[in-house]
């Protein structure tokens, strides 16, 4: 074997520790990218259900589209408005919710500038027992939004309505989904002023 070949054969075991070492290097780039661009939207994607949480509902004093468009760093990506009874309703809807699913969106309701129902839909959640017909059935009028939250868990959907003076409306919707990822049984329950005035559901077994 010539000096040529041997310098051939020492180099083929530090090439190989050497591509190796590359492509870790580039496997950590593109992971650590990724988790920092997703950081980087995150912090500048103001729609969150904490913000939205925050929106004051009001017939007289509820936060303007304005208001709420600064509040979330962003226009709405549609605006409707119908006028009923002498009543301008602006309807807002923005999309992408932080931490929910592809199609979750926000909607707010103005009554004469005034913001007077919201509505969050498509909230990730992560239910560690199945909701059953027997959970459902389980449920009386009357029950504590907490107590009814303790049995079953939060909601993917919320829905907030000052539109009636005195009477706080609220109504959540559980969707539950299969080992598929297939949306199956869906729940809704409707409070005033923190007590379950109403039920119904599909497909719930």
């Amino acid at each position: 074997m010539t000096e040529k070949d041997n310098s051939i054969q020492n180099n083929k075991p530090t090439s190989f520790w050497q591509h190796t070492v590359v492509t870790l290097l580039v496997v950590i780039v593109v992971i650590f990218g990724g988790v920092f661009i997703k950081q980087q939207y995150e912090s500048k994607n103001h729609l969150t259900q904490s913000n939205f949480n925050s929106i004051e509902l009001s017939q007289s004093e509820g936060d303007s589209l304005d208001d709420v468009t600064e509040l979330f760093g962003k226009d709405p990506s549609a605006v409707t408005k119908v006028q009923k009874k002498g009543v301008v309703t602006q309807v807002a809807a923005w999309q992408n919710v932080v931490d929910a699913s592809q199609d979750s969106k926000i909607f707010i309701y103005f009554d004469d500038g005034h913001a007077v129902s919201k509505t969050i839909k498509g909230l990730k959640r992560d239910r560690t027992t199945k909701i059953t017909r027997k959970d459902f059935d389980e449920l009386k009028s009357g029950m504590k939004k907490g107590d009814v939250a303790r049995k079953i868990g939060t909601p993917n959907d919320y829905t907030y309505d000052e539109r009636f003076y005195g009477v706080s409306s609220e109504q959540w919707t559980y969707t539950g989904i299969d080992e598929n990822g297939k949306s199956v049984g869906v729940m809704t329950l409707s409070f005033r002023n923190g007590n379950l005035a109403g039920k119904t559901q599909n497909n719930l077994k």
